[in-house]
């Protein structure tokens, strides 16, 4: 009689895109688990585990680290046979929160080097403003952890048109020099995420955004970008050097709206 054989492992049926999105709304979602009794949390967290573990394997196959390392976490903590104390079941919940957030963080890395490096115009005639946009919200997707925009004359326009991909967990950070009272109430809307500030600064005379660890330059006001004089982005080599400069004048800046958690 032949012997049974197991099934080959699931491949990945997912894209990376797709998969980057998802487990950035898993990473996001751990925020609802973290710092909870265990018991009051078990049903959520069930929930939550089903989801990621789902997750990773379209992304990933059944068979592959991720997977592997998420059944890890599951384990986080201290275990032995027998009734355990609430004190070790709620310190083992804690512990399994932050081993999750730990494996999504290392795949959410992966998953970024994996897709390619994206393709900006750079330049822009009178009228390509479509494609400035386009090359601009690409610009504000790479922030994974925080996104810093400096622009002197700004409209509701960054909120409306390029703030709505802005990962949950993103920090973001506006300095401008002119408020008008529409930007301000937008603002205001905004701010209720979480982690933003919007500050003035009479100083500000650039355009330029950083995303992590990447700095832009552009040519003009984003709200005027291409739609009557041509413009450009530039990725700027020297980002540590710029962010001191920018950061001396995000200091110095008067704050005007600041949602829960806002960054210093």
């Amino acid at each position: 009689m032949p012997r049974r054989t197991n099934p080959p492992p699931k491949p990945a049926d997912w894209t990376p895109e797709k998969t980057l999105a998802a487990l950035k709304k898993q990473l996001a979602g751990l925020d609802n688990l973290r710092g909870r009794n265990y018991e009051e949390a078990e049903h959520d967290e069930q929930g939550w585990m089903n989801l990621t573990l789902n997750v990773l394997t379209h992304g990933f196959g059944d068979g592959s680290n991720n997977v592997g390392q998420f059944h890890s976490a599951k384990w986080a903590g201290d275990h032995y046979m027998g009734r355990m104390s609430p004190a070790l079941l709620q310190s083992n919940f804690n512990k399994r929160i932050e081993a999750f957030e730990a494996m999504i963080e290392s795949s959410i890395a992966e998953l970024e080097m994996m897709l390619p490096e994206p393709e900006l115009a750079g330049t822009y005639e009178t009228g390509d403003d479509y494609i400035f946009y386009k090359d601009l919200k690409t610009i504000v997707a790479l922030a994974g952890r925080e996104l810093f925009v400096i622009d002197n004359y700004l409209d509701t326009q960054l909120f409306d048109v390029y703030m709505e991909i802005v990962g949950a967990l993103v920090r973001v950070r506006v300095l401008t020099q002119q408020i008008p009272a529409s930007l301000k109430a937008v603002a205001e809307k905004f701010a209720k995420r979480g982690a933003f500030e919007l500050r003035v600064s009479n100083s500000v005379h650039d355009r330029v955004v950083f995303a992590d660890d990447r700095c832009f330059v552009i040519g003009q006001s984003i709200k005027d970008a291409a739609v009557k004089k041509p413009t450009y982005i530039v990725e700027h080599s020297g980002a540590d050097t710029m962010r001191g400069i920018y950061e001396t004048l995000w200091n110095s800046g008067t704050p005007v709206v600041k949602g829960w958690g806002g960054v210093q």
